[in-house]
């Protein structure tokens, strides 16, 4: 009897370990987010220009980089980008000047985020505590637990 109890103990001390471990484990989301950093695929220096241009093109090219990194949260990591920008990828004049005006250059740019945007080397991961994703473990594992319960004890549902 006594011996039947032990059992049972550790068989209850180790469900509960499991169940702490699986509730650490998914506490932390793994995000995926663009690094910071420019990629240097992104400038479009297809054509040959003055240092003067090339500094006014690299201004643009970070600024809409910057649109990049707030369009992000809109879209996941590995999603389909729509063919067209969507309203928040757009420079000020207080950003680039005139430029910002240019229709042709938010296209043009938004189409080179489209080919950076698939590039494994453009994102970073990083880990999070999320009290949401938390909240949704401890629930899900009270409901686990209470089912086991109630098939361990025999008790009606």
């Amino acid at each position: 009897m006594a011996d039947n109890i032990q059992r049972t103990n550790r068989l209850i001390v180790g469900a509960i370990l499991i169940g702490l471990a699986a509730f650490a484990y998914s506490s932390f989301d793994a995000r995926l987010r663009l690094r910071p950093d420019m990629p240097k695929g992104f400038m479009d220096d297809s054509k040959p220009m003055t240092a003067a241009n090339r500094a006014q093109e690299e201004k643009l090219a970070r600024a809409y980089w910057r649109c990049a990194l707030t369009v992000q949260w809109k879209y996941g990591y590995g999603h389909h980008l729509p063919d067209e920008p969507p309203p928040e990828f757009l420079v000020t004049t207080q950003d680039v000047g005139t430029a910002a005006s240019d229709t042709g250059s938010r296209l043009r740019y938004w189409r080179r985020f489209q080919e950076v945007w698939y590039v494994p080397n453009n994102w970073e991961k990083s880990y999070a505590f999320d009290l949401p994703q938390m909240t949704r473990s401890l629930q899900a594992g009270a409901a686990r637990l209470e089912l086991w319960l109630r098939r361990m004890i025999g008790a009606p549902w």
